[in-house]
């Protein structure tokens, strides 16, 4: 097994050192290559009591790790429930996972392997967006139900990707939603992107460009970096300064925002930061330290609160019992649940033939119109998606939260 590249992470490492031996082993729950990748299990008849094998495609490694254990935390969480509860149908569900190491070559391989070599019936991940985009043609070509849990680039699902499903914060929803709030709360709409340059980052830069357009605005700057290896953000935030920015959209990963916040104060420099799961990740307040109080940062949920809905309660119980903590990365963890629990509904109407190729084409039909109802961690849906629309997520589905304390709670400011 290869060696962990982030073993500073006590919260997640249990659950990383777990998903390299299911990737090294070949199979979801059993650890049995042979039976995961050669037996039929997900293309057995109705009557059968084989496995429904489901595959997670993410980073168990790198710079993303720990927002992606959070999402397999989630997904790991809908599968004990099922299973709890006899499965589906009589069968109980396995999870396939698979680390794509954050490249997009490997990520594809993955999703052949899935459709073509492990049967499995339906997947779910998305975590690395720049891994996602080179994916999600592939899984228009081998027609395999996919839900992008977090994977922010509206490409993946959007533009004619009719087998990948989101329940994601799609880049172009969170810029509206975070357009608003800032003109609302901060009364101006001079803002600077600092951002990321892989696809989580380019794609909000992107967006934030697009819905500042579509009012006459542009942003007063667009700044980039390496999220993995720049550590001196003085010449991006100095840009951003000299251009008259009043708030910063900011799109890295954890760490990178924190050496943003240490190019502010070594500026002097100080304005409102607004991000999403980045600002979220705990390495942006290890890194900037008490220069991340007051931070913004955009989620589905928070589990710093008492949860008012039932769904929420349960999963968080159950989320605490097996991980011993609550999530780190609240959107993650929330979105690889629904998303999940959305797949299993699916299948559970759909009523498996035995037949792969049209069981596929059942549960994708189905989570486009026929879902029905489902109350979720997240919000409760009528109907999630529809045929003009794969995101579940809208405007209003997001909670802005920030950081207070040492704790990410939901801000006054909605």
């Amino acid at each position: 097994m290869r060696k962990l590249t982030s073993n500073k992470w006590t919260l997640g490492l249990l659950v990383v050192v777990m998903m390299w031996v299911l990737a090294a082993c070949g199979a979801g729950g059993n650890g049995k290559e042979s039976e995961a990748a050669g037996a039929p299990a997900g293309n057995e008849a109705a009557g059968s009591k084989e496995p429904i094998l489901i595959g997670m495609s993410t980073e168990a490694t790198g710079d993303n790790a720990m927002n992606s254990v959070n999402l397999y935390q989630g997904v790991q969480v809908a599968v004990d429930q099922i299973n709890a509860k006899g499965g589906i149908n009589g069968r109980l569900v396995e999870l396939v996972v698979r680390d794509t190491e954050q490249n997009p070559t490997r990520g594809i391989s993955i999703i052949r392997d899935f459709s073509q070599k492990e049967k499995v019936l339906a997947a779910i991940g998305g975590f690395h967006s720049t891994v996602m985009l080179a994916q999600s043609p592939i899984i228009m070509e081998e027609k395999f139900p996919f839900m992008v849990a977090t994977s922010n680039v509206p490409a993946s699902v959007e533009s004619g990707m009719p087998w990948t499903f989101g329940v994601r914060m799609n880049a172009n929803i969170t810029a509206q939603y975070a357009l608003k709030f800032i003109k609302e709360h901060f009364n101006t709409t001079n803002i600077a992107v600092l951002h990321e340059n892989g696809g989580y980052g380019k794609g909000a830069a992107a967006a934030m460009t697009k819905v500042l357009e579509s009012e006459g605005l542009k942003p007063v700057a667009v700044e980039s970096f390496d999220n993995a290896k720049d550590k001196d953000m003085t010449a991006q935030v100095n840009r951003a300064k000299q251009a008259g920015a009043e708030v910063i959209y900011l799109f890295g990963q954890g760490a990178a925002n924190g050496y943003v916040l240490q190019a502010m104060d070594k500026l002097g420099w100080k304005v409102p930061i607004v991000g999403e799961n980045g600002m979220a990740n705990k390495g942006a307040q290890e890194v900037g330290k008490e220069l991340a109080e007051g931070t913004y940062a955009i989620q589905t949920a928070n589990f710093n609160v008492e949860q008012t809905r039932e769904t929420a309660k349960v999963f968080l119980a159950d989320f605490t019992a097996k991980f011993g903590h609550i999530p780190t990365t609240f959107a993650s963890a929330a979105q690889g649940y629904d998303g999940a629990m959305m797949i299993f509904q699916a299948i559970e109407k759909v009523g498996l033939t035995g037949d792969l190729k049209k069981d596929r084409e059942a549960i994708k039909n189905t989570l486009e119109t026929n879902l029905g109802a489902y109350s979720g961690v997240i919000k409760d849906w009528e109907q999630a998606f529809t045929s003009e629309n794969h995101d579940a997520v809208d405007v209003n589905s997001y909670l802005m939260c920030v950081w207070k304390d040492g704790k990410l709670v939901i801000a006054d400011k909605q």
